[in-house]
């Protein structure tokens, strides 16, 4: 049966391509929830040995910089591209530029991918072209809301761009031996971001469901506290860029991760433990905490490798808040419930699992721990893409734009 013709002033409803370009976070969740599971197929491909990579980088390299440039940027934009209305009170970004956001972030995991068949500075321009525009659109729009903590996005969008170039100018044989210093920039940038946007939305949202289930609870900014956290960060980034090879630089990770703690302490994480939205913004913020410590441990004593440290960063922090956040905004964005389903809340202990595994068994049994922790990374987010991508490219339920 024929459905029955629209009325003449009864507008057509919008098509996908439309309601993704409607606001940034539909297309980049949806980019970034796909390019997860994408880059950690690849590379766990790679480490059973069916797949040959021709690169001028190490494959390791490779993987790291995707993790962070590809995927955990897609998600920062965002996150960024939601927020910078509300912060700024200006018009979101749609239409023609905010696809061309898209392209270029787009084009610029085209040009990883057929590295061997594309010359070394055109994979660079197009990689390096996505952050360039980002900053174009974010400086201007942030610098002028009045509120100077909103600046420091531009800056780590910034560091971000930085460590991105690092990684190609090494690639280029401009600069040897920086494009480890540009994936710890690169990292730092986004522990930074963590914390900013922790400190932000976490005391917020916990203060706004006890509320709404009666209890009381107090979340007083410490502007001591605040300002300790950013110069111990700011510490770190300049640490792993000038010091990479100092072990002192353990001491300020250690001092970095005592901060963090005492920030986190004071949001009243155990009381969101029947909430699964936002104990995993809590548990991913406390693998935020246990990386900056564990790396500075690492440091120090050279028990754990760099490498399982790093990893408590990135598939423990920001694989876990980076996944909570966006489900988060995705719901709230859209019209629906917030509130996490069975699917959601599987992904949510799939990446908790994959952390655990990854941190603390692989240092002992690397060759079962890192390929089951890299396949319960791609089902915490194949679950999310189950989930979301049809709430990201169809229309909000309320019958609202956006």
């Amino acid at each position: 049966m024929n459905n029955p013709a629209r009325r003449p002033d009864q507008a057509a409803p919008p098509g996908r391509l439309q309601l993704l370009n409607a606001q940034g976070f539909r297309f980049f969740f949806a980019l970034a929830g796909i390019w997860s599971v994408i880059a950690m197929s690849l590379w766990l491909w790679f480490l059973a040995g069916g797949l040959r990579i021709h690169s001028h980088a190490s494959p390791a390299l490779l993987h790291g910089h995707e993790m962070l440039f590809g995927f955990t940027a897609a998600a920062a934009a965002g996150f960024l591209l939601t927020a910078t209305p509300v912060w700024s009170k200006t018009p979101p970004l749609t239409g023609w530029p905010l696809l061309g956001l898209v392209l270029a972030w787009l084009t610029g995991r085209a040009a990883v991918l057929l590295e061997c068949c594309l010359p070394s500075w055109f994979q660079a321009v197009a990689d390096l072209g996505f952050f360039l525009g980002f900053l174009a659109f974010l400086t201007p729009t942030l610098w002028f809301t009045g509120n100077r903590i909103h600046r420091i996005f531009p800056g780590l969008l910034m560091l971000m761009a930085m460590g991105d170039l690092l990684t190609h100018l090494e690639a280029l044989g401009l600069v040897p031996e920086v494009a480890r210093s540009g994936l710890y920039l690169g990292q730092n940038a986004i522990v930074f971001f963590l914390a900013m946007t922790g400190g932000h939305i976490m005391p917020m949202f916990t203060r706004d469901a006890l509320n709404a289930r009666g209890e009381e609870a107090t979340f007083a900014i410490s502007v001591p506290l605040e300002i300790l956290s950013v110069l111990t960060l700011t510490l770190v980034v300049l640490a792993d860029l000038f010091f990479a090879t100092e072990n002192r630089v353990g001491w300020i990770l250690i001092a970095a991760g005592v901060i963090q703690g005492v920030r986190l302490s004071r949001w009243h994480g155990l009381k969101t433990l029947s909430a699964p939205l936002l104990w995993v913004l809590h548990l991913g913020y406390l693998w935020l905490v246990v990386g900056l410590l564990v790396r500075g441990w690492s440091r120090l004593t050279g028990i754990l490798s760099e490498s399982t440290a790093l990893h408590a960063l990135t598939v423990g922090a920001m694989g876990l808040f980076t996944l909570g956040i966006m489900a988060r905004i995705a719901l709230t964005h859209t019209g629906r419930p917030v509130v996490a389903s069975g699917v959601l809340t599987g992904a949510f202990l799939c990446m908790t699992a994959a952390a655990l595994l990854r941190v603390f068994f692989a240092p002992w049994m690397p060759e079962m721990a890192i390929p089951v922790a890299g396949g319960l990374w791609i089902g915490a987010y194949l679950l999310f893409c189950w989930k979301f991508l049809p709430i990201l490219s169809t229309p909000r339920p309320d019958g609202q734009e956006g």
